[in-house]
């Protein structure tokens, strides 16, 4: 057997039929298969969690001090990651937000954001996307082996939902196989070939923007802060990340014209350095360093048909959003604990998982928060990116509003940490499988 195949995790294969497939083991689907896992094991039920990419199970650590992508994971999202004993495992990789600063490049009215006056520990956490990725295959194999199986280097290549069990095909190692199973879930990304494949099209709006992702080192402790600072040129965002090797640390999302893409990708370290310290100033200090940088185009999507009978659609397989506000993976990380909740539904119900009737609920709950998610931010977007006079006046306004009136910024933070939005109720995981059922349940998976 492959070295590689021996090493991964494994869990339960029933003759190829399960309860539930999930397509894409990214942080939407491994999350989703880990608010799946209480109901599973209550109600007896297999999960394949499937990906074309090797899946290796690692010990959790951070990323490199300037590597790897970060997500600021907002209040209301780690509510629901608490929920079903996930935090935990998290809390120790995260770096908390305490304040967050929000001004207009050139202006001199400016919003602060504190936890403190929201009477919380925190308005939000970072995470380096590595570091939960490692905890949540780490969590699905210590504490679902028994009936999650993990299946990598697996290419679907079609899904047919005409009968009552969903079939996927898949090849695998240049075979071709393929599984059942009441509900299929479809969360393989942006642009989601399967989505389109099955005539679940997507409504698609560009921004004629970019975006550009990097870490960067710090000459001081950032004390928790996080900045949204808009400029003439586009949005930048600095966020806080944990230290590493006594370095101090913050994650870029600088939003900048298409039209400079080449030019930001062929930059020198040093002058993008100067650029961005000089759009973004100094609330953190100087930059020293930057590391691997990211630069691609942003766009709005959402897909029109996010249901069908034995078929769900999560995460950038249903929508993208525009990075201003950094909703996109809280906004997917609530719509699949809809589904997850759903499911546990249909389990306490006696009816089928892959029912319409009960998913588009699921859906009805998604689309309400996609909707307004989505058109804050986009109305976000072009008023802060706008050079028209009357618009910058309009952003002082809604700055000095919001820090005048303490109404006004309590609504608008409640929002922003996603405090606004009623918790999914889900099961929580299932403890820590013991060492002898894990030994038993691996053996029996490699003689498959």
């Amino acid at each position: 057997m492959n070295e590689h195949i021996e090493q991964r995790p494994v869990g339960k294969q029933i003759n190829n039929n399960y309860d539930i497939v999930i397509v894409g083991s990214g942080l939407v689907g491994a999350s989703l298969c880990l608010a799946f896992a209480g109901t599973a094991k209550a109600y007896g039920l297999s999960i394949a969690l499937l990906d074309a990419a090797p899946i290796a199970a690692t010990t959790p650590s951070a990323a490199g001090a300037l590597d790897g992508r970060a997500t600021a994971l907002a209040l209301g999202s780690r509510n629901l990651l608490h929920s079903i004993g996930l935090w935990q495992h998290l809390a120790p990789h995260a770096q908390a937000i305490s304040n967050i600063q929000v001004s207009d490049q050139g202006q001199p009215w400016k919003s602060e954001m504190q936890a403190g006056d929201m009477q919380t520990e925190a308005l939000g956490y970072v995470l380096q996307n590595q570091t939960m990725g490692q905890v949540f295959l780490q969590q699905i194999t210590q504490r679902c082996s028994e009936f999650v199986h993990l299946i990598d280097q697996a290419q679907v290549t079609a899904i047919d939902n005409a009968r009552q069990n969903s079939q996927l095909e898949y090849q695998r190692l240049g075979q071709a196989q393929s599984l059942t199973a009441q509900l299929i879930v479809m969360a393989d990304g942006g642009r989601s070939d399967l989505r389109e494949q099955l005539g679940m099209f997507d409504q698609v709006q560009t921004y004629d923007q970019v975006a550009l992702v990097a870490n960067l080192q710090l000459d001081q402790d950032h004390h928790s802060l996080a900045c949204e600072r808009f400029t003439s040129s586009g949005p930048l965002a600095l966020l806080p990340l944990s230290c590493f090797q006594g370095k101090h640390r913050a994650a870029l999302v600088w939003t900048q014209p298409i039209a400079r893409q080449s030019e930001l990708q062929q930059l020198s370290d040093a002058q993008l350095l100067e650029e961005i310290q000089q759009q973004a100033g100094y609330p953190m200090g100087e930059f020293l360093a930057i590391g691997d940088r990211q630069v691609y185009p942003l766009s709005l999507s959402v897909a029109q048909e996010q249901a069908r009978q034995g078929l769900a659609v999560v995460g950038n397989a249903a929508h993208t959003l525009h990075p201003i506000a950094g909703q996109g993976f809280n906004l997917a990380l609530r719509g699949s604990f809809a589904l997850a909740q759903a499911v546990l539904k249909a389990c306490e119900q006696g009816t089928p998982m892959g029912d319409l009737t009960n998913l588009n609920q699921f859906v009805a709950t998604s689309r309400w928060d996609q909707e307004r998610v989505i058109s804050a931010s986009d109305k976000v977007m072009k008023l802060f990116s706008s050079k028209k006079p009357h618009y910058s006046a309009l952003r002082q306004l809604g700055l000095f509003t919001m820090q005048q009136i303490p109404a006004v910024k309590t609504i608008f933070t409640r929002a922003a940490m996603g405090l606004d939005v009623p918790l999914s109720k889900v099961l929580a995981m299932p403890p820590l499988a013991t060492s002898n059922s894990r030994s038993a349940t691996r053996k029996a998976n490699e003689s498959v």
